[in-house]
């Protein structure tokens, strides 16, 4: 009999990792970005776009994968309760992941100053801006992109105190219930 792979697979940690540094990355920008000057505000801002939406569709793969494969079971000595929090912590990521790339994204479709789309996939291309949000009116534009950022934001702090009890639990069960936790993303060896 086969035992279960005590690993992710390879695509699955290349994924978490990528995703987990380019929102890490975005976090530090979008607490900073605003308060830059020009011309660095006009360099970080496309950026920081440019990488919520690589972290969109990363996500949108990374479900993908995530429904095709299945990952590796949970360390037999967790609790129920820890069972249950790892089980929601995950299913809240998959959810703010999705949440704050779309607010983002709903950003800037509510402000679209160019009539080519909105601004540039790092250079390449205009992103295109969710219609009904860039056809609003100006009034109604202007109170929608409000909105957006208002839940934008609070999503950003909702999503650091998610992380830092992510990277807790992660780090709770490698050290001190000597589980090998990083092992299963790819660093360390599995026991």
């Amino acid at each position: 009999m086969n035992s279960p792979a005590l690993r992710y697979t390879p695509v699955a940690i290349l994924l978490h990792w990528t995703i987990a540094a380019l929102i890490v990355f975005n976090l530090s920008l979008g607490f900073f970005m605003e308060g830059f000057a020009r011309p660095l505000k006009d360099i970080v801002v496309p950026l920081h776009i440019s990488s919520g939406m690589t972290i969109l569709a990363l996500t949108l793969l990374r479900i993908l994968w995530r429904l095709s494969h299945r990952p590796p079971p949970l360390h037999g000595d967790l609790a129920p309760w820890e069972r249950a929090a790892a089980h929601g912590a995950h299913a809240l990521l998959y959810v703010l992941m999705l949440a704050m790339t779309l607010t983002g994204w709903s950003i800037i479709s509510a402000h679209v100053p160019n009539p080519h789309g909105g601004p540039k996939y790092f250079g390449l291309f205009h992103l295109p801006p969710i219609g009904p949000l860039s056809q609003l009116e100006a009034v109604a534009q202007k109170a929608a992109h409000e909105r957006f950022v208002e839940l934008h934001s609070i999503g950003a702090w909702i999503f650091v105190g998610l992380l830092v009890l992510h990277v807790a639990g992660a780090l709770k069960h490698q050290f001190l219930d000597r589980h090998a936790e990083l092992a299963r993303m790819g660093l360390g060896r599995t026991r």
